[in-house]
């Protein structure tokens, strides 16, 4: 019977919670809604990390972090290394990435010709081609991700000889 009377008294809190947000603007709603996601999320991380589900509070920690603060955590994303800017694959290619070691992580020239959908011997027209079609496809202002784009942009500078 205790959970049900759990149920029944967070059921009876969330009613007056509710009766609460009906008399707001919809700027402050989005707010107190922004700011109630990010409590559930911290709490569910809690009992993640408690039950040693560490993978996952560190996801759901991510989310309620970015709700409750708006930035992105300092623990980071795994996918800053393919955001432009400094630092960013596109900020190495726009200073001429001249005297900077390749990165350990670096795509091989048969993974580079996987992602492009090549076979080995193929020209750089194309590759050029290849390229051209695929970014058309993947790129994220056509619904794709910048991961993708990145990776096919990587596979190109491989065949052609810029890395």
């Amino acid at each position: 019977m205790g959970p049900f009377v759990a149920g029944v008294i967070a059921l009876c809190v969330l009613l007056l919670l509710a009766r609460g947000y009906l008399r707001t603007s919809a700027r402050t709603l989005a707010s107190g809604m922004r700011f109630s996601g990010g409590l559930i999320l911290a709490l569910v991380t809690l009992a993640l990390a408690i039950t040693g589900r560490i993978g996952f509070a560190f996801l759901t920690a991510t989310g309620a972090w970015y709700l409750l603060l708006g930035s992105e955590p300092p623990w980071g994303n795994p996918y800053r290394a393919y955001r432009s800017g400094p630092g960013g694959a596109e900020g190495n290619r726009q200073s001429g990435g001249g005297g900077s070691p390749p990165r350990a992580n670096s795509m091989s020239r048969s993974e580079a010709l996987k992602v492009l959908g090549l076979e080995e011997g193929a020209t750089e027209e194309q590759v050029r081609s290849a390229h051209r079609r695929l970014i058309l496809q993947t790129h994220p202002d056509k619904g794709g991700t910048s991961y993708l784009a990145a990776k096919i942009n990587e596979a190109k500078d491989v065949l052609i000889g810029r890395r």
